[in-house]
């Protein structure tokens, strides 16, 4: 899906936006503080029903606002429009896709399936392994059907055996939420493990476009042991009861899984310089948007900030000759034009920021704008 028209109101510094939206290249140039930032973290509000820099939403509501509204109209490789749009008060949250409301954030992040890159995205490399769940979390949403209800099944069943491990209960009272938790912890751990062997597939080609390197290796660990083979989750919770009656939580099972990502059979941290850090964040990122368009048939939109930072020239060209290769929608920032080469893309918009206020600096043909909340 791509955003073919994008309206926003109360958000941040912005003055009111109304956008028609390239296909493909979606340049927002302008100073620091202009609002470029905050037009990314819009929309990414509007897929993720959450921001990427703010905890509160009384943050994101201009001051002299009651509330901030991010309405699209979305368009499919099939020619669907859809206008999907999201309404925050500090207290309440509207959506509604369609024209209808709805209260499944989840059917906001499919009609509008958003990736981030900014400055922060070494954090995936860097930070604990909840950053690394949450990125394997996001393709299987998109990819596997049954993906959400297990994952819903298993946080379920996991807040019940840690009530009961903490309340001190018996026994057959915490064993009885074991079944349940392995049910769905076996098809998240094979979900999982298949998804890391797809990403490894799709970084083959990525990170030599990028990175200029090939043997990018991407380990998955389920969170549990896996030896011996012959003993199953369940064993190995019952093995474990006692310790996890001492730290009243459940220590093991697919909320402690992760993934390693080794280059050369080294780490990260220790092959790479920092601005290969960002390449391989880069790489990563376009081979979940490559698997995203494999499964789903259509595009992803790629929000990318200060895209120029720590990177030079050449590697900027080679990034940006590998995006233009890619089925995605991008809306990419920089502070000056001059910094990204927009020729590789038959269609490309620039909108210049300044003080929150946007203006077409190519002005593309009108698209009727979408119904309103």
């Amino acid at each position: 899906m791509r955003v073919a028209h994008l309206d926003i109101t109360g958000f941040r510094n912005l003055q009111p936006v109304r956008m028609d939206c390239s296909p493909g290249l979606n340049l927002l140039i302008g100073p620091n503080a202009s609002g470029k930032t905050s037009l990314l973290e819009a929309l990414y509000f509007l897929g993720r029903g959450r921001s990427f820099r703010a905890r509160l939403p009384k943050e994101l509501i201009q001051t002299d606002a009651a509330a901030f509204r991010i309405v699209a109209t979305m368009s499919g490789n099939d020619g669907r429009r859809i206008p999907v749009g999201i309404e925050r008060t500090p207290r309440e949250l509207t959506a509604r896709i369609g024209g209808v409301p709805t209260r499944s954030l989840a059917e906001l992040a499919r009609q509008t399936p958003v990736l981030l890159l900014n400055p922060d995205s070494h954090r995936l490399l860097e930070d604990g392994p909840q950053q690394r769940r949450r990125f394997m979390d996001w393709g299987l949403f998109h990819h596997e059907p049954g993906f959400l209800d297990a994952w819903r099944r298993y946080g379920v069943a996991l807040r019940c055996r840690n009530a009961a491990l903490r309340s001190g209960s018996a026994h057959r009272a915490v064993d009885a939420w074991d079944g349940e938790l392995a049910a769905a912890a076996i098809l998240l751990d094979q979900w999982r493990e298949r998804f890391c062997k797809a990403l490894e597939g799709a970084l083959e080609r990525f990170s030599p476009e990028t990175l200029a390197m090939d043997g990018v290796q991407v380990d998955y660990r389920r969170g549990w042991p896996l030896e011996p083979p012959e003993r199953g989750f369940v064993e190995w919770l019952r093995t474990g009861r006692d310790q996890d009656r001492q730290q009243s939580h459940t220590r093991i099972g697919p909320h402690r899984a992760d993934f390693a990502m080794r280059i050369a059979g080294r780490p990260p941290a220790e092959a790479l310089s920092r601005g290969q850090q960002k390449l391989l964040v880069i790489a990563l990122v376009l081979a979940q948007a490559d698997l995203y368009q494999r499964h789903v048939g259509d595009a992803c939109i790629l929000l990318i900030d200060d895209l120029p930072a720590e990177l030079d020239p050449a590697n900027r060209a080679r990034v940006m000759q590998t995006l233009a290769a890619l089925d995605a929608q991008l809306f990419v920032t920089a502070i000056e034009p001059g910094l990204l080469d927009s020729a590789a893309w038959r269609e490309a918009h620039t909108f210049h920021l300044a003080s929150g206020e946007i203006t077409v600096v190519a002005d593309p043909p009108p698209i009727p704008a979408p119904e309103v909340i």
